[in-house]
């Protein structure tokens, strides 16, 4: 049995996620976009993950695209902050990449640390 639960990491993202969605729907207040900025469920099961298994390359690559998804979380929240209608299209696109790439890492860790 693994000693970390990534049934749970992978229902924290699917949140996180629903979080990031209302929050490019222009119907999130500060108080939202707080929420997903500070240590959230996930990114507190990622720095376990991390912490763990700081020599696995897979932990560590999780590890950055979760950093990596809280910098794209910033750049919105900045261009949202600046009145920009102008959101790009590639940075949505990222964004859901990053998750895509976070999702994939998940099971492959499953995998290895089984």
């Amino acid at each position: 049995m693994s000693k970390h639960d990534f049934e749970s990491a992978i229902t924290k993202l699917i949140s996180l996620k629903n979080s990031f969605d209302v929050f490019l729907k222009n119907n999130a207040s500060q108080d939202s976009f707080e929420k997903i900025e500070s240590d959230t469920e996930f990114g507190k099961a990622v720095a376990e993950i991390f912490n763990e298994n700081k020599d696995n390359p897979n932990a560590k690559n999780l590890d950055f695209q979760y950093k990596k998804l809280i910098q794209i979380a910033n750049d919105i929240q900045h261009l949202k902050t600046v009145n920009d209608n102008t959101l790009p299209d590639w940075l949505e696109d990222e964004l859901e990449a990053v998750f895509k790439k976070i999702k994939d890492l998940l099971a492959i860790l499953e995998k290895e640390l089984n």
